[in-house]
């Protein structure tokens, strides 16, 4: 995935996550969970007990939570404080929580495939204002905690900041959040002070393209795309709409439901299939040398 360009991986990633989120479905919710515990495994070689427990117990959560809140439903397992449990609501909560966890299983491959400088590649195209402010924003981030803990320790050195009580320690974190915001301040004026010497804004922008556009790009963006729509036009067509309330109704097997999977599976496999690929001819390269 990163040998693609950054936008065809945005476009990619978006595209896998509009049918997970915009439709209560447990085979797309299931299928795009799987797919992204997979990539996400690939991605960091291996997934921590933490992210292995997370998202099923994430899952098993909703499931328990949703039908002690939403009581719709025909199918009553049980009576608690007199309020009815139904299996609508609880296999509701069980796929909203796959959907959920699948959104979030992607977002993290999102934030290990696009690192600063991908990311900036796409919003520098598109506005470079933008991509100028979220770079001196992501800039400060480590800059403030870093000159936070410095303002602090000095502060404490100087017994400027007292934490005997709880109000002491308010006045110590005011007197630090008034350093960092005095020195951002500064520091700003300074950063602007030194593009404006070097003739920032003055004439027509040019950037370097660290990742140009390839023909593997715009194959992997119309495929995405493709697929995309078989999937949108199996959905429109109501082929694999679940109803849940007042009862739970499954739609029948049809092509156009059979496409629509499919398609969507092939989608959700591209991600990791590509990651497996560029391993393989990685480690092939390697031996040739």
């Amino acid at each position: 995935m990163r040998g693609h360009h950054p936008g065809a991986v945005c476009a990619y990633m978006l595209c896998v996550l509009l049918p997970v989120v915009f439709g209560i479905n447990p085979v797309t919710a299931g299928t795009g969970l799987f797919s992204g515990l997979l990539l996400l495994a690939l991605l960091q070689r291996r997934l921590t007990l933490r992210e292995a427990l997370l998202y099923p117990g994430l899952v098993l959560l909703s499931g328990i939570l949703n039908p002690l809140f939403n009581h719709n439903g025909r199918t009553v397992l049980f009576f608690l404080n007199r309020n009815p449990v139904t299996g609508e609501a609880a296999l509701y909560g069980l796929v909203m929580g796959m959907m959920i966890a699948a959104a979030l299983v992607w977002g993290r491959c999102f934030t290990l495939v696009m690192d600063t400088d991908r990311l900036l590649t796409v919003t520098g195209g598109l506005s470079p204002k933008v991509a100028l402010l979220l770079s001196m924003a992501l800039r400060y981030i480590p800059l403030l905690r870093t000159q936070g803990r410095t303002i602090r320790e000095a502060q404490r050195g100087l017994g400027l900041i007292r934490e005997s009580n709880g109000i002491d320690r308010i006045h110590g974190a005011l007197r630090v959040f008034d350093g960092m915001v005095t020195w951002g301040l500064e520091n700003g004026i300074v950063m602007a002070d030194s593009m404006a010497a070097r003739g920032y804004g003055s004439g027509r922008r040019s950037r370097y393209r660290l990742y140009p556009w390839k023909r593997s790009d715009t194959l992997r963006t119309a495929g995405s795309l493709a697929l995309l729509g078989i999937v949108l036009w199996a959905r429109l067509s109501g082929r694999i709409g679940y109803t849940w309330y007042p009862e739970l109704t499954v739609p029948p097997p049809s092509a156009e439901g059979t496409a629509g999977y499919l398609a969507f599976g092939a989608l959700c496999a591209g991600g990791a299939v590509t990651e497996i690929k560029d391993r393989i001819k990685w480690k092939y390269l390697r031996s040739k040398i």
